[in-house]
């Protein structure tokens, strides 16, 4: 009886089972509901003899048609070494990195069908059709479509991709090979690339007049720009026509070589992961429309399609002189910012400038004919350094631009040498933790440049403004001699000026009473004619009465002999008696260099320390007691004694 309702059982499950799916007349394999209504005809477009034309107007427009006697090659063989390690922005913590983007030496006509073989095993391949891959979404009104370049997988064997926009045909790898990779493709064009050190300048113009493709690249190891053919051809009749390609590409690949991989501290075959260099190559495009602005970084870089942009890429007088150059190098160096560690926020139309700077001093190149404003702003900066009071670098509207913000970098590097650059760029690299705020980056830049000047640079930082903790400046002090010269009043322009010798001036940092009569500043103006008097009406109490404090800023970490005093001219009642001075590095910790009693007098009296020097930056008086039963004090002087 038991197994009479066992096999009914098992019966009923199987049932049930074989009816689920259809139960309530849905049929759906992989568990998701389908409501495109789409129909699926397994079929793949492999006519290559139909040509899409439904773009054909905006293709037209931008970036061009391919004329029909144009050829397209058949089983056309192209071999490729993807044989690269990827270097991220990451690991070189810089903005952009180049990415693993490999040129073919191809292009697709637009709304036409490519055959792309690719060999057994190879995998994680991706081909994309169209170097224009700003998109323009939200742009209004739009010079041609937001989206105009297509991706696709790439698999062993057989593959068809069409772009109805046409471009240049790429192929994007995931995956590196140790041996070169040889693809077949059919349908496609020959564009006119350059390739530096593939091709002589002849022959390749014979090949740039020959075709019908309407955009080619300039390619080296280190960059390839994406330009117009038809602008190409319009300086064969120019005062300067572009028929040079290889020194001006030879003169590219030295600037990213030399001036950005290289002043990084990037090499190919550094041992360390962190200090390779990019194994692909730097790029840009220029496009009709962009979605930022005149110019914008990333991969690509993106310039307008005008003659400015244009020339800069291709013009050796431009690339020889760097006159017309700031807006290029302007845009990489945007990329090449290592805003997570050093960079801080006010920079970030400041540091991406400073390769400008380099590349000029390597050619040679005068720095006044870089950028009207390095001209004007330059020596208002000057000013400004060179100035009293008190100063804050980031919020002060004197230096509030992006030109006058690059004059202490460009004046460390004159006169420090520019592997402070390197330098700066190899640390951040190797940082143990990035920095999350402008302060900890001021810190970070103080003591990274200290470190590769072995000089304590707290002057020059104090006379531009940039903020810097005690911590830090003790440390630095510790570590290295105070810089003994004026290198803020250098003028990189004319080459002069920074030679001057430092002078430290002690300022007041508080007092525990405010001043009824006279003021802080009466008791270092070195003149014992004008006073300090605190408060005594209404008549003080507590904090504002005796023990007074006062503290006193040295200028920096500098030896101080002793300190002196003089009472008031005029007068006897306020005069201190009994005093403790102390000295401290960071304002916080302080020592007690000694005790000693004042005269009851207005003539000068010095303390002079019983052992020795010290090195400090802030020295402490408390006075303890006074002449008479008054709760004031009266100074005419009160000031450190320099060796």
């Amino acid at each position: 009886m038991k197994h009479y309702y066992l096999t009914k059982i098992l019966a009923v499950m199987v049932l049930l089972v074989a009816t689920s799916c259809k139960k309530y007349g849905y049929n759906i394999p992989d568990g998701y509901p389908d409501d495109s209504k789409n129909v699926a005809n397994d079929k793949i477009d492999t006519n290559i003899k139909v040509i899409d034309k439904s773009m054909y107007s905006k293709a037209r427009v931008f970036p061009g048609l391919v004329d029909q006697s144009e050829p397209r090659v058949q089983n056309a063989k192209f071999t490729l070494d993807l044989n690269f390690t990827k270097q991220t922005a990451e690991n070189l913590r810089i903005s952009v990195a180049p990415e693993p983007q490999f040129s073919t030496g191809f292009y697709a006509a637009p709304g036409e069908l490519v055959k792309i073989v690719v060999p057994a095993g190879i995998e994680g391949l991706t081909v994309q059709i169209g170097g224009h891959t700003d998109n323009l979404g939200g742009k209004y009104p739009l010079l041609r479509d937001p989206l105009i370049y297509m991706r696709q997988q790439l698999y062993a064997g057989v593959n068809y991709v069409r772009n109805l926009y046409g471009g240049t045909i790429y192929i994007l790898a995931n995956n590196a090979y140790p041996t070169p990779v040889e693809f077949t493709i059919t349908n496609a064009c020959v564009s006119p690339d350059f390739v530096l050190g593939e091709i002589n300048d002849t022959d390749w113009v014979a090949k740039v007049k020959a075709s019908q493709v309407p955009w080619l690249e300039l390619r080296t190891k280190r960059v390839v720009f994406l330009v117009p053919r038809d602008k190409v051809i319009k300086t064969f009749t120019s005062s300067e026509p572009f028929t040079n390609p290889t020194a001006v590409m030879t003169k590219w690949n030295d600037v990213f070589d030399l001036d950005y991989n290289g002043w990084m501290g990037l090499s190919d075959d550094a041992d360390d992961e962190r200090d390779r260099s990019p194994q692909g190559p730097w790029r840009g495009v220029l496009d009709i429309q962009l979605s930022l602005g005149y110019g914008h970084s990333g991969f690509p870089f993106v310039g307008l399609n005008d003659g400015y942009w244009f020339a800069s890429f291709t013009s050796l007088n431009s690339v020889n002189t760097s006159s017309g150059q700031w807006g290029t190098y302007h845009e990489f160096g945007h990329n090449c910012q290592q805003g997570k560690v050093w960079s801080w926020s006010t920079l970030g139309e400041t540091t991406n400038n400073l390769f400008n700077f380099k590349v000029a001093n390597r050619i040679g190149a005068n720095y006044s004919t870089l950028h009207s404003s390095v001209t004007t702003g330059f020596p208002q900066a000057i000013t400004y350094a060179s100035g009293t009071g008190v100063k804050n670098f980031d919020k002060d509207a004197a230096m509030d631009d992006p030109f006058k913000r690059m004059t202490p970098f460009v004046q460390i590097f004159e006169k420090f040498g520019y592997g402070a650059m390197t330098h700066l760029y190899t640390a951040a690299r190797h940082a143990p933790r990035l920095n999350p705020s402008d302060i900890t980056m001021h810190n970070w830049v103080y003591e990274q440049l200290s470190d590769y000047t072995k000089t304590d640079l707290a002057p020059f930082f104090d006379a531009w403004g940039i903020s810097y903790s005690d911590a830090i400046a003790v440390k630095m002090s510790a570590k290295y001699p105070l810089l003994d010269k004026q290198i803020w009043t250098y003028n990189p322009l004319t080459k002069t000026g920074g030679t001057g010798a430092v002078v430290y001036n002690t300022s007041v940092v508080s007092v525990s009473c405010p001043a009824q009569e006279g003021s802080f500043a009466n008791l270092v103006d070195n003149n014992p004619t004008t006073i300090y008097h605190s408060q005594y009406s209404p008549v003080p109490t507590g904090a504002l009465t005796f023990p007074f404090t006062f503290v006193f800023n040295a200028g920096a970490n500098i030896p101080i002999k002793g300190m002196y005093f003089n009472g008031r001219a005029t007068s006897r009642v306020g005069d201190g008696k009994l005093i403790e001075i102390f000295s401290s590095r960071d304002n916080v910790n302080f020592t007690s260099i000694g005790t000693t009693t004042l005269p009851n007098s207005a003539n000068r009296f010095e303390y002079i320390f019983p052992n020795g020097n010290i090195n400090a930056k802030f020295f402490k008086v408390i006075v303890k007691t006074g002449y008479s039963t008054n709760p004031y004090v009266v100074f005419g002087e009160m000031n450190l004694i320099k060796p």
